[in-house]
């Protein structure tokens, strides 16, 4: 008992959601930020069914596949609702054991926001926006919508 308690306090300090899935992408662990209460229903369910959408499920099929056959180590996707100023990233990892045979996903999902404007902060450097990179245009756009909306500040 005393190391599950030490694994969930060391676990609860990241800044970050952690979920787990095993080797066959069954749902076995999900911690949130600190000061939330939530025990996911999908807990046990497989990584797949989690997609809302058709094209979320293909996604995570093929996430599932490309981590598990070792054709990738890691993916990282951002969030369409990001913002300028909230970065939220969602990142994948396969898990090996110690005969590095595959043995599940490290799921995190994580603001790098905070990252981002301490190392500018540290640096002494800006972000410039670049109108013509389309990929920006989405989080230009969301940006906006919060600054009008102020929703980021409930």
């Amino acid at each position: 008992m005393y190391y599950c308690n030490l694994r969930n306090n060391y676990l609860s300090s990241f800044p970050s959601n952690l979920l787990a899935f095993n080797k066959l992408g069954k749902f076995t662990y999900y911690k949130q930020l600190p000061g939330m209460n939530y025990n996911p229903p999908e807990l046990g369910e497989n990584i797949i069914s989690l997609g809302k959408t058709e094209q979320e499920k293909k996604q995570l099929e093929e996430v599932f596949h490309k981590l598990s056959t070792g054709r990738e180590k890691e993916f990282r996707f951002a969030d369409q609702t990001n913002t300028q100023k909230r970065f939220m990233v969602d990142s994948y990892r396969a898990v090996f054991d110690k005969n590095h045979q595959f043995s599940g996903i490290n799921e995190s999902i994580q603001d790098i926001y905070p990252l981002v404007e301490y190392y500018l902060k540290e640096t002494g450097q800006k972000l410039v926006d670049d109108p013509n990179n389309p990929n920006g245009e989405v989080y230009r756009k969301n940006q906006e919508i919060d600054a009008e909306s102020g929703a980021s500040e409930l």
